[in-house]
């Protein structure tokens, strides 16, 4: 009953997502006013330039950037989550959810890196940057990227869950020390954008709150989406090996009756021959018997 009313809810949220989408970049680059680059306390060489603290329209990634980045970190949390349940009940069907969780989180965090790498362009002038919350959200993609090679190399469906549980609770271990390492690190170029010393006004606050609750919406309803396939294709390849094996039993019987005729028909043959050849016997008995009375 539960998924049920979630999946009715599923394409609602996903348009409702959109649409918060779609206002949070028509705001964006209407409404919101450019802002700061890399809180930087001093001017930074980076690849061979200098980089300071300016006004730049390549700022307005961020209203799309950070939302679809925060996504991903959600996800992988329902990630971590599943790969738990799965550990404590042995429930296939938890492993099945924490796989469609490591799909969904595949496609924010991709989502992250381009757009990322677009502002890092634009902002620093180069593509990459070897910074502690560039190299710690790349190691997550590849982690990601590495659950799925895992389970594609593992064929035993129970060691398979078993192992990639294990895995995606390690994965997610990187997703805090991301979101953190720029005030742990305090040499980080990167910028910090959930501050305490300061917050956004309400013409840049509104729009990256549009944005950030839209991406979930539309993560959710991906995830929705993405179970009930997985889920219908699982329980298609059920009905197939349920099919098989009743195919097989039936072949079996098949067999087995096919034998039994077999069998009797020998055993009728026999008993026909045995009659015959008694017969024949009986016949010759006769036959040699009026001889011996002449």
């Amino acid at each position: 009953m539960v998924q049920s009313k979630a999946d009715r809810l599923v394409p609602l949220l996903l348009l409702l997502g959109a649409v918060l989408t779609a206002v949070d970049v028509v705001w964006t680059f209407t409404l919101a006013p450019l802002v700061q680059g890399a809180q930087l306390s001093e001017p930074v060489v980076i690849a061979g330039q200098m980089v300071t603290t300016k006004l730049l329209l390549s700022q307005k990634i961020f209203y799309l950037h950070v939302p679809v980045a925060i996504a991903s970190f959600v996800v992988m949390a329902f990630l971590a989550y599943y790969g738990v349940r799965f550990l404590m009940t042995k429930d296939r069907a938890y492993d099945l959810r924490a796989y469609v969780a490591a799909q969904v989180a595949l496609v924010f965090i991709v989502a992250t890196m381009i757009s990322g790498d677009l502002w890092t362009c634009f902002e620093w002038g180069v593509w990459w940057v070897w910074e502690p919350r560039l190299t710690t959200y790349f190691i997550l993609m590849l982690l990601v990227i590495g659950y799925f090679i895992l389970r594609n190399a593992i064929d035993d469906p129970e060691k398979r869950a078993r192992f990639c549980a294990v895995f995606g609770i390690i994965a997610f271990i990187d997703a805090p020390i991301s979101f953190f390492i720029t005030r742990l690190v305090p040499s980080s170029i990167h910028p910090v954008v959930f501050r305490t010393d300061s917050g956004l006004p309400p013409m840049m606050l509104i729009p990256f709150l549009l944005g950030l609750f839209g991406m979930l919406m539309i993560g959710f309803a991906l995830y929705r989406y993405a179970l009930r396939v997985h889920g219908d294709a699982q329980a298609v390849e059920e009905l197939k090996e349920q099919l098989e094996e009743l195919d097989a039993r039936a072949s079996e019987r098949a067999a087995a009756a096919a034998l039994e005729r077999l069998t009797a028909r020998r055993a009728v043959e026999a008993v026909r021959e045995a009659a015959c050849d008694a017969s024949a016997v009986a016949a010759r008995a006769d036959d040699e018997n009026p001889s011996k009375e002449d």
